[in-house]
């Protein structure tokens, strides 16, 4: 099984590529992206994990939605989201979460998800998803 992710240069935002798979450990990647570009979280030990229920939309609406709820977690609760697991029973999807201060901050927090270019889909037989961050 394949899965990575990376960030790519834009102008005065941060753009994110991940691929994977399957759908879950595609956004498992992206999660992971956007926490890797402001923080650090080492060998924090994971605490809370938090549940999120997918809206009944489209997938790429359903990628903005999980990063929103990332950045949300952050800002309200002071959790850094660090994996993204199934659900309880496959449905929804489940954030594994640290402590902010556990983290160390390299980069500047994102603020929201862009309207547009948000892309996630499969294509020949692999998850793929690109999305661009206001920082």
């Amino acid at each position: 099984m394949s899965r990575g992710h990376r960030t790519v240069p834009h102008t005065a935002d941060i753009a994110l590529e991940a691929w994977a798979d399957s759908r879950e450990d595609c956004l498992a990647e992206v999660v992971k992206a956007l926490v890797e570009s402001f923080a650090d979280a080492g060998s924090a030990a994971p605490g809370e994990t938090v549940d999120f229920t997918a809206p009944e939309e489209d997938d790429e609406e359903l990628l903005a939605a999980l990063l929103e709820e990332v950045i949300y977690q952050l800002e309200v609760h002071g959790r850094l989201a660090v994996d993204v697991i199934a659900g309880p029973s496959g449905t929804g999807l489940r954030l594994v979460t640290v402590p902010a201060e556990a983290a160390e901050q390299v980069g500047a927090t994102p603020k929201a998800v862009t309207a547009h270019d948000v892309r996630f889909g499969q294509d020949n037989g692999r998850w793929h998803a690109r999305v661009v961050v206001d920082v």
